[in-house]
């Protein structure tokens, strides 16, 4: 269950959540469209998820009240899973009688296939390029994690220069804590320095990315207020930011964000909402930003 910084693939993290337990589009006739939530036996539902799924005795498993989804005739389910400090979530879907759960993707070929993810995507937040821009791009990063800092330095050069107009780039913050001892205080300050001037987060961005072998626990703070100083912002103000976690609860946002995405590793991507995990090198993910560049309109509703 713990996070992990590396370069695995999407198939890799995913394919077990392709599969089925009945076909979506047999469910989709059947059901009824309401509004009302089904009600859930969530006892009965956990003992079936840990058998079906094969979680250990010593992993925690709350279940959410089903909520609307972008599907008709599904209500999502949101299960949190939890280790110690760990934390992951998954998604099902369940039907309108509260009787069938979907364990997988459930695609309306009238739409997007994506567009349940969208919906739950953040794309507030620091970023570079156009707001309209026809692909919107979430990478949710860690500051201490190296595969990160490689696909950063992607996003920054490539995607800058190739699609200054066509690509727009959200940062969120996914910091493994479990593994990564400063990544967290980074986040924050990074997000204290874009408080003052959404550059300095970028600024901030490549100047970690490009020290990150220099930087740690104990030299952060330190570091980070002499970038503050050569920047001529407000050392008093980044200090007091840090030091009161005043953008923790951001922080703790954006991953709570990306767990219900079921983001497990950094970096994961999505490019307008089609999940990518790993540092992809600049041809896969090139690819992958020309496939939404000259996609049909149809594929985006």
């Amino acid at each position: 269950m713990e996070g992990i910084c590396g370069t695995e693939t999407t198939l890799s993290i995913v394919s077990r959540f392709i599969l089925t337990i009945l076909s979506a589009a047999v469910l989709s006739a059947a059901t009824p469209e309401v509004d009302k939530a089904p009600k859930v036996d969530k006892t009965k539902l956990e003992a079936y998820l840990r058998y079906a799924e094969g979680y250990a005795r010593d992993i925690n498993l709350a279940i959410d009240d089903p909520a609307p989804s972008t599907l008709s005739g599904f209500f999502r389910l949101t299960v949190h899973l939890s280790r110690g400090a760990n934390k992951l979530d998954r998604i099902y879907y369940i039907t309108a009688d509260g009787e069938h759960v979907i364990n997988g993707a459930v695609w309306d070929l009238e739409h997007s296939p994506f567009q349940e993810t969208l919906a739950h995507l953040p794309t507030a937040g620091f970023s570079f390029g156009p707001a309209n821009a026809k692909v919107t791009l979430v990478v949710f990063s860690d500051f201490q994690c190296p595969y990160c800092q490689s696909l950063a330095k992607t996003l920054r050069e490539n995607v800058a220069q190739k699609y200054p107009e066509q690509v727009r780039v959200v940062y969120q913050d996914f910091p493994l804590t479990a593994i990564h001892n400063w990544a967290q205080s980074a986040a924050e300050a990074a997000r204290c320095l874009g408080a003052q001037n959404p550059a300095a987060f970028w600024i901030f961005h490549d100047w970690i990315f490009d020290h990150q072998k220099e930087v740690t626990a104990a030299n952060l703070r330190e570091k980070t207020l002499a970038l503050v100083k050569d920047q001529h912002l407000d050392e008093g103000k980044a200090a007091a930011c840090m030091d009161t976690h005043a953008t923790a609860a951001d922080v703790q946002e954006s991953m709570k964000a990306g767990r219900a995405l079921q983001v497990e590793l950094t970096p994961t991507l999505f490019l307008n909402g089609r999940m990518s995990a790993g540092a992809l090198p600049w041809d896969g993910l090139n690819d992958l930003i020309q496939r939404e560049v000259n996609s049909p309109a149809a594929t985006k509703n």
